[in-house]
């Protein structure tokens, strides 16, 4: 019996159809909205996402059917530290599981490290999702910090400035509360954003 063939090849932002469709069913399979998540895809944001300095996609075929992806970006962790990359998002088509292709995305995105001189490789993904935390574990993946976010707002609050805001301090509200009209405007998620419920939100690698 033939073996099922695994291809793996990198996304330009001139060819970006079956990045996009993935990408669909990712951001759906995350919780976004249909109508989100058509407006990201018929606006142009993939492509966009791919021009960023430091952005790379990368789209799995297997027996030639799209059946998975994987974005990284090229990010500093310190000052003085060399840039690593970090995988932002790994999904791998519910069906389609089981049959390696998460690794060989993360085989491409290895060669690509390498390449691109970066000498680690990160990924963020939440503590509670056991199956993609296993999968990362088995390939030496370690944990090394606790990522905590909070509010700018809720931020300003705790620190008890919000009553001596100054000048800079209310110029930058200002500038936080157009980006969040803009967003109202245009919700559209970005393609290149660190996965909220793991990698995919869904136990993604296969």
């Amino acid at each position: 019996m033939a073996r099922s063939v695994v291809a793996v090849g990198r996304v330009v932002p001139e060819d970006v159809g079956a990045l996009t469709q993935l990408w669909m069913h990712a951001a759906l399979a995350g919780g976004v909205s249909e109508e989100i998540a058509a407006r990201a895809a018929a606006g142009g944001r993939v492509a966009e996402a791919l021009r960023r300095t430091g952005c790379a996609a990368f789209v799995a075929t297997y027996e030639s059917v799209p059946a998975g992806f994987a974005v990284v970006n090229a990010r500093h962790q310190g000052l003085l530290d060399a840039s690593n990359l970090v995988i932002d998002e790994l999904y791998v088509l519910p069906d389609l599981r089981q049959h390696g292709i998460g690794r060989h995305l993360l085989s491409a995105v290895a060669t690509f490290a390498e390449t691109e001189a970066h000498d680690r490789v990160f990924s963020n993904v939440p503590a509670g999702d056991r199956p993609t935390n296993r999968f990362f574990a088995r390939l030496g993946f370690t944990s090394t910090v606790t990522r905590r976010v909070v509010p700018t707002a809720m931020l300003r609050r705790k620190l008890g400035e919000d009553k001596d805001a100054t000048v800079e301090v209310l110029v930058g509200r200002r500038r936080l509360l157009k980006a969040r009209a803009g967003r109202s405007a245009d919700p559209a998620p970005s393609i290149v954003r660190a996965p909220r419920q793991g990698l995919g939100r869904r136990p993604a690698t296969g």
